[in-house]
């Protein structure tokens, strides 16, 4: 005979369902107001049109703060994947204090808050004439973007192990062989997972944007200068267009990913 929930797992699964509510009544608010029919944002929309994705598309300003964030996060995800990639395949590999040292250390910027990681950037890039730079942006959110490049592959090289590619290396191929060949066709998934998620980390970053870029807006600091001034619905449209797409996007990766890291093993099998 099946016993029921006790009185400790019923407050759980109503304390997660409420958390979970909590979360996504934003999402419930924000998509009904990208439709409504007035000039300010208003919840319940009045009246439903298109008329402002249309205002999205023919704004110079807009398009110019899209097209700026979709080069600095593709860049910034760019370089934070090969470098994080590096990263962990040199972790993968060795063990001891050092390795345990750097794993930390790389991890650091999730753990510093960002008004931090802000300021001590402004600072550096002032002195180094990179205030302002598409070369400075890119730079802090690849460092900001890192962390979760390492943390998608590291798990992954861990499990996969090198004696594939060390049988590679004694059959003759070269370490860059192996590794393209062998190696990297098993850590795809999650090098892609990395990739992608280091794009939105990017993509959506507001604070550093607002220290280091000056007038160079990015996507954020535009919804953030219209969210202070004028609080038009294009800013409903534009976190609704942003809420579709990245769930289109992450949530397929991450499933990938998961498959992925369950069907590698240290050994081959046969």
């Amino acid at each position: 005979m099946k016993q029921g929930l006790s009185p400790g797992r019923w407050i759980l699964s109503g304390y997660v369902l409420m958390m979970v509510i909590y979360l996504l009544l934003p999402l419930v608010i924000v998509i009904p107001m990208s439709f409504s029919d007035t000039t300010y944002l208003a919840f319940p929309p009045k009246g439903l049109t298109f008329r402002w994705y249309g205002e999205l598309l023919n704004s110079d300003g807009w398009m110019s703060a899209i097209y700026r964030s979709l080069f600095v996060a593709a860049a910034s995800a760019t370089f934070a994947t090969l470098a994080g990639t590096l990263a962990s395949l040199v972790l993968a590999r060795r063990s001891g204090r050092v390795s345990s040292s750097l794993r930390w250390l790389f991890l650091g910027p999730q753990v510093v808050p960002v008004i931090i990681l802000a300021l001590g950037i402004l600072f550096i890039f002032s002195r180094l004439g990179l205030y302002g730079s598409y070369t400075g942006i890119i730079l802090a959110h690849s460092t900001l973007a890192l962390p979760f490049v390492i943390t998608a592959t590291l798990g992954v090289m861990q499990q996969t192990g090198d004696s594939l590619e060390k049988t590679a290396r004694v059959l003759g191929a070269s370490p860059f062989n192996a590794f393209w060949h062998v190696t990297l066709p098993c850590i795809a998934p999650s090098v892609f997972a990395g990739f992608v998620f280091a794009f939105f980390v990017s993509f959506d970053e507001l604070v550093i944007a607002l220290f280091v870029m000056a007038q160079n807006e990015t996507l954020p600091m535009r919804i953030w200068a219209d969210v202070r001034q004028d609080l038009s619905p294009i800013v409903a449209v534009v976190a609704s267009l942003l809420i579709v797409i990245t769930t289109l996007v992450v949530v397929p990766v991450e499933i990938l990913r998961r498959k992925n890291a369950r069907s590698v093993s240290p050994t081959s099998e046969n």
